[in-house]
């Protein structure tokens, strides 16, 4: 299987907002691959809060609040829809953890899985939305700044993108992308340097939910909750339907 192009894991951010998204918005069209750089630039540690909206070409929009908490080893997602996403690096490099709370399941998704699914997987897009690297592919509006607040504009990769980039914390405040299939909104409503009391944490509270390797799924075709993580692995362009 040939790897997977960077727009492609942006479904695996965008699945939750609607099980069918494909495409432009979601996906986009297959790009070159890239390496996690071992000398990535140090980013701030933080939490923040999106709005997230997504509107089909045909109209519809759907909607949820995404909750990021981002350190240098660790970027944890909550999404509206019940789904907890974990990603963890070290020296064997990226692995998931999926929470399914409805279902009470954890998914393992190691390093090693990933690799052998050819996902190629890009850390600071990951704990951000758009990757800082990809900015040249975009034409700012009057004189870029490192300093301050600045809106992008352009195509990457077939999507429409409408940006607007806080180079300190690393983090759009408002992301849009538009593909043949509709397009998908970010605005940021919340930002802190640590996690506020009484936001939830991603991963709390699943010491008694049933835990599955991913690794394992060819065994355990007949399982409901595979199924289920199957499917979203297929509209994320992990793996095959069949």
């Amino acid at each position: 299987m040939a790897g997977i192009g960077l727009p492609r894991w942006r479904a695996v951010l965008a699945a939750g907002l609607l099980v069918a998204m494909v495409g432009g918005v979601a996906a986009g069209t297959s790009s070159a691959p890239s390496a996690l750089a071992a000398h990535e630039q140090a980013r701030p540690d933080l939490s923040a809060k999106f709005h997230v909206s997504l509107t089909l070409a045909g109209g519809h929009t759907q909607r949820q609040q995404w909750q990021l908490t981002r350190s240098a080893s660790q970027i944890s997602w909550i999404k509206g829809d019940g789904v907890e996403e974990i990603w963890r690096r070290d020296r064997s490099g990226i692995r998931l953890e999926r929470v399914l709370r409805a279902d009470r399941h954890v998914i393992d998704y190691p390093a090693g899985e990933l690799r052998a699914m050819a996902v190629t997987l890009d850390w600071q897009e990951l704990g951000g939305l758009f990757s800082e690297a990809a900015l040249s592919q975009l034409k700012p509006s009057g004189q870029a700044r490192q300093d301050r607040p600045q809106r992008w504009q352009g195509v990457v990769a077939g999507e429409k993108i409408d940006l607007r980039w806080d180079p300190i914390a690393n983090l759009p405040i408002r992301l849009a992308r538009s593909g043949r299939n509709g397009r998908v909104l970010f605005e940021r409503t919340a930002l802190h340097q640590a996690t506020p009391a009484g936001w939830p944490q991603a991963g709390a509270g699943v010491e008694d939910f049933q835990r599955l390797d991913a690794a394992d799924f060819g065994d355990m075709a007949d399982n409901p909750v595979v199924r289920k993580a199957l499917a979203r692995d297929q509209k994320a362009g992990w793996r095959q339907a069949h």
